[in-house]
């Protein structure tokens, strides 16, 4: 294992960055719902910290960052911005790998003045040459050459420290959560087994722990641990599985041994969380992996990051690994893919955006509007190929960091595909028929039954089926739904199974013999860019009972909340600029939010 200052890292325990918890204002205590409230946010966002955003030209840090995600009018390059709807929470997560150091390289008489980097940024402003200097693929700890000038420990710490106090400053407890973070991105021939690393606060490590120190997920789980033993709490979300190579939810460990109970375990008590949804790409499922899914296609990427071939699909997918995990669990005893479901934009702009009206990436027109409308290469996935994805909702007491990170923990979480969709969902062997009718559901969902993330347990159920609550209300100012469906992944005969159930849907459509209703029409007119929402409904719930259910037999279950046809954001671009609407893509899609799963073992 490399160890460019890796020691450093691990005698933390004498120089830990600590930071007093920010009081609120005693005229405005924090709000407290004990039934919990829903808090949308951003876990997965760069800006001009990360070498690859300031290569392409950001120049925006994480104090503007945090002040965009929050509400407040910020100005970029002479233009100024504010978000429609602010956000909760946020968490910058800049590549740990130089950190800030491409930054440092363009300061005038700064650490790095007289570095070929330094050099180089003076004479190109672009960067461009940069990239060719030092390639992508030579970056993230995969063998190439390591530039001992941008890895100086004091120089990482000094950054490091520039992100936890952007951070703090940006924390309003009760009305603005702020997380410290960073993505630690290894990429071994061109396969993503990034993971963005959130700590609760208010300690944190000395330096961050890189690709450069090891590109193998166990050493960094080495790290967390250090980290956990030092008294802080952490974890890490894995993302962009879609674009692996099948190494994300494999069924071996980096030695390519058989996964063992160790490993599952480890695994299980770090990632409690992964990403299902960001710009690059939708990793819940393939058509190739989920033949009976009509909705298994929906912003699928399935190229390398930095290799120009396809990413292998087995081995890259969400649903796919909840059903690994499963199969795992019952030849080690643990299941290692036990996680709740987050979404994300990885925007590399520092500005965060997941509207689907503007460009991934863009709060205005991009210069070259007919360019991005392109398809840029066979295994590109930028372009008209990337997504607006995502946002992730947590159900917590207050917008605190104890109580959003705790949320996170126990994975009473959802992700969305950018969409404001609210959906929870719980499961039970002793609700009432009937009991979302009363006013105190909720509560009598929480007191009797489990709320998703939760593990379910078989002694529970004393011969009754399994009961399913879900209750989805649109985004005000989205689409309405069209349905909510149940995903079901089942060891059967020591095998993973999927089933999937509509259990609630707007209009008077009726099921077919699968137990599917039709497609609710679409409303979109692609000419003007433009839909109605004439279909669906505002709200849905559901109480549904496992028609399938074994008491013997373990299971998954999480729900997918599926909004009318609305117009794609290359529709809206096309449209706006009298451009040609792109047909390598589709003109319309259906936004959708996915709950955590609850975890039913006998």
């Amino acid at each position: 294992m490399k160890s460019r200052y890796l020691s450093i890292v691990l005698a933390a325990s004498a120089a830990l960055s600590t930071s007093a918890v920010i009081a609120a204002d005693a005229a405005r205590p924090i709000a407290v719902n004990p039934l919990r409230n829903a808090y949308f946010g951003e876990l997965h966002l760069h800006t001009g910290m990360s070498f690859d955003a300031f290569l392409i030209g950001t120049r925006v840090y994480p104090e503007t960052g945090y002040r965009y995600a929050r509400g407040d009018e910020v100005e970029v390059n002479g233009k100024k911005f504010r978000r429609k709807v602010p956000l909760d929470f946020c968490a910058v997560t800049d590549h740990s790998e130089y950190l800030g150091q491409m930054f440092q390289a363009s300061q005038p008489n700064g650490p790095l003045t007289g570095s070929k980097w330094a050099n180089t940024i003076a004479a190109d402003g672009t960067s461009q040459k940069l990239l060719k200097i030092w390639g992508l693929s030579e970056t993230f700890g995969t063998g190439g050459e390591e530039p001992a000038e941008l890895l100086k420990p004091e120089a990482i710490r000094s950054n490091w420290q520039r992100q936890i106090d952007a951070a703090e400053g940006a924390y309003q407890p009760g009305t603005f959560t702020t997380f410290v973070g960073y993505e630690w991105s290894a990429l071994p021939n061109g396969a993503n087994l990034h993971r963005n690393v959130i700590f609760k606060g208010p300690k944190y490590p000395d330096v961050p722990f890189s690709s450069v120190d090891s590109a193998i997920p166990e050493q960094l789980w080495r790290y967390i641990r250090h980290q956990r033993e030092l008294g802080m709490e952490v974890l890490a979300i894995p993302h962009n599985s879609n674009v692996s190579d099948g190494l994300m939810f494999s069924y071996a460990d980096s030695k390519r041994d058989p996964i063992d109970n160790e490993y599952a375990a480890t695994r299980q008590s770090i990632e409690r969380l992964v990403e299902i949804t960001q710009t690059k790409g939708t990793s819940e499922t393939r058509p190739e992996l989920s033949p009976n899914d009509e909705f298994a296609d929906f912003e699928n990427v399935d190229s390398l990051l930095t290799v120009p071939r396809k990413s292998s699909v087995n081995g890259g997918y969400v649903r796919e690994a909840l059903g690994r995990g499963l199969e795992i669990e019952k030849r080690v005893g643990v299941n290692p893919f036990e996680f709740g479901l987050t979404g994300s934009s990885d925007l590399h702009t520092g500005l965060v955006s997941s509207d689907e009206r503007l460009a991934p990436g863009n709060l205005d027109n991009p210069p070259d509007v007919q360019r991005l409308l392109e398809v840029n290469a066979q295994y590109s996935y930028t372009g008209v190929k990337g997504s607006t994805s995502g946002v992730t909702g947590v159900w917590a007491e207050s917008n605190t960091r104890e109580s959003i990170y705790d949320a996170m923990f126990r994975r009473e979480v959802f992700a969305t595909s950018g969409t404001y969709v609210k959906v929870r969902l719980f499961a039970g062997f002793d609700y009432p028929k009937g009991l979302t009718k009363q006013r105190d559901w909720i509560k009598r969902a929480y007191a009797t039954g489990y709320a998703m993330g939760s593990d379910i347990s078989g002694a529970k159920a004393a011969g009754k089926p399994l009961t399913i609550l879900v209750h989805a209300v649109k985004d005000p100012d989205g689409g309405n739904l069209d349905r909510v469906q149940i995903v079901k992944v089942a060891l059967v005969d020591g095998r993973a199974q999927e089933r999937i159930f509509d259990v609630a849907w707007a209009g008077d459509r009726k099921t077919n013999d699968k137990g599917r209703v039709p497609a609710i029409g679409s409303t979109v007119k692609t000419e003007t860019a433009t839909y109605t929402n004439t279909i669906g409904s505002t709200e849905l719930i559901a109480e549904w009972q496992d028609p399938t259910f074994k008491p013997g037999e373990t299971a998954v279950y999480y729900a997918r909340v599926l909004e009318i046809p609305t117009p794609r954001w290359s529709t809206y671009l096309a449209v706006a600029n009298k451009l040609p609407v792109p047909t390598s893509v589709p003109s319309a899609i259906q936004e959708r939010a996915w709950t955590s799963p609850v975890f039913y073992r006998p």
